[in-house]
């Protein structure tokens, strides 16, 4: 399913209300549906099939994030965002008019040099951190944002480069909710991992 003209997201999932697994302070996430890499080791292999999911306006998300007074930012995940990069532009876009202090991290298995098209250089100009790379289970992280040791991080603007550390090196944080009688947890999982609930 491809995105009308950027006004169209097709996601797997959001969380609305903010984490705090995903990056400083509470965060609203936004998990794109469809990717193309199919890494081994996948943390939400149920996002990667291109087809339509949970179909939302882009208008209608971007009032949905700007509403959240307690939002400190938004992280973007998979799936695959760039596959939908003009319309997370347009989001960002709406959503910087409203609450222009909210910083942006985006996750990607592309790497930041193969994203020279159009629409991943607008996003890439919105975002405020970018992790890269696809996931390699052989050289698998246990802190931090990142799934595996070949992702970097990309600091394009100076809205997060005060919270490096944490980003790159703190213990993973994982959050558990019951929605609908099933359990939804939300971080970047390994051995050690500290719950929240």
């Amino acid at each position: 399913m491809q995105p009308i003209e950027g006004r169209i997201l097709n996601l797997w999932n959001t969380c609305s209300e903010g984490t705090k697994a995903l990056g400083p302070g509470l965060r609203y996430v936004i998990w794109t549906q469809g990717c193309l890499r199919r890494c081994p080791g996948c943390i939400s292999p149920e996002s990667q099939p291109i087809k339509p999911k949970l179909v939302v306006e882009v208008e209608f998300l971007a009032d949905d994030i700007a509403k959240n007074g307690k939002l400190s930012g938004i992280t973007i995940s998979g799936g695959e965002p760039f596959l939908q990069a003009a319309s997370l532009s347009k989001l960002i876009q709406l959503v910087k008019q409203k609450r222009p202090e909210l910083n942006v991290i985006v996750f990607t298995g592309f790497y930041k040099d193969e994203l020279k098209w159009n629409d991943a250089e607008n996003l890439l100009e919105l975002a405020d951190v970018l992790i890269d790379g696809p996931f390699c289970l052989e050289q698998i992280s246990d802190k931090g944002l990142r799934g595996s040791l070949n992702q970097k991080f990309h600091f394009l603007t100076d809205a997060l480069k005060g919270c490096r550390e944490e980003l790159e090196n703190a213990p993973r944080k994982m959050e558990v909710y019951v929605e609908e009688n099933e359990l939804v947890t939300i971080g970047i999982p390994n051995g050690k991992q500290n719950i929240i609930l």
